[in-house]
């Protein structure tokens, strides 16, 4: 009883526009998390410094999305899109990465999913409507940048939605790397239901996804990554902490795309931390990628 109703409360929870100024919120010095979230106050900080700018594209069903664009001051021959993840704020979780990669030289893009803080949207898709999103913000870079080589960076959710592009033909695109990517649409909302409403979750989170589908005009069958990295047209790097339990599920991953698919586990990492806590070498690893790639 009630379950159709439960899965629509499911979905509007979930998927309603966040606020993201709670994403990376200052934390006491007695929580875990403090050293990671200081520094990644103090590379927003630090990464604002640098020249940038706010452009714009036009989603297909005419959303206004915005992202920030670091130019390097170095001549560049690369630029990195990066995704972020689930209710975040796009420059807090990129500013850090995104100071590496300006160390190389590389031009840095952050949008905002739509949704999510400068861009329009009402409800998250989970990649559904974002990968596509994506494919415009790659039509922008290759407008900007005509003879850079392009990297995807997703964390998270990005991960997920960087996955969703390995099967698409994207000019200029080299490689794609995914952190802890979300792999399956579906399974998101049937682990969430079990969690939450324990009695007739599976009920409730088939009309969770019911509405999805309707919402967004999709099925959400066709958002299973394995399936879809299976067709990679990319080489993909696989990234996650030793603690997320990722090692069974980036194997299937690599099983249908054994040629062009690399994983590393960093040591004693949570969800989205590796590259805070193993900063050599999470950096080492993305150089070594990249240059392998280009």
């Amino acid at each position: 009883m009630f379950e159709k109703l439960k899965g629509n409360i499911m979905f509007t929870k979930l998927l309603q526009r966040p606020d993201i100024d709670k994403a990376y919120a200052m934390v006491e010095p007695t929580d875990s998390w403090y050293k990671t979230i200081t520094t990644v106050h103090n590379s927003l900080k630090e990464i604002q410094k640098s020249a940038h700018e706010i452009i714009e594209i036009t989603s297909n069903d005419n959303l206004k999305l915005k992202g920030v664009y670091y130019p390097s001051d170095k001549a560049s021959n690369v630029t990195v899109i990066c995704v972020h993840g689930y209710t975040s704020h796009a420059e807090r979780e990129w500013a850090f990465p995104g100071l590496f990669y300006l160390s190389l030289g590389y031009n840095v893009l952050i949008p905002y999913q739509r949704a999510h803080g400068l861009s329009e949207g009402k409800f998250i898709s989970l990649g559904a409507l974002e990968h596509k999103d994506m494919l415009n913000w790659v039509k922008k870079v290759n407008e900007l940048n005509p003879d850079d080589s392009i990297f995807i960076h997703g964390l998270s959710m990005g991960g997920g939605i960087a996955l969703d592009l390995a099967d698409k033909e994207m000019k200029n695109v080299k490689g794609i790397i995914a952190d802890a990517p979300s792999v399956s649409i579906k399974k998101m909302f049937e682990n969430i239901a079990n969690e939450v409403f324990k009695k007739d979750s599976e009920k409730i989170a088939s009309h969770a996804i019911e509405r999805f589908e309707k919402e967004f005009g999709v099925d959400a069958n066709d958002f299973e990554r394995v399936d879809i990295v299976s067709n990679s047209k990319y080489p993909i790097l696989l990234s996650a902490g030793s603690k997320e339990n990722l090692e069974e599920l980036f194997t299937s991953i690599k099983n249908v795309n054994p040629k062009d698919t690399e994983i590393i586990i960093l040591p004693g990492c949570d969800h989205g931390n590796g590259m805070y806590k193993q900063t050599e070498l999470y950096q080492n690893v993305i150089t070594n990628f990249v240059n392998k790639v280009i």
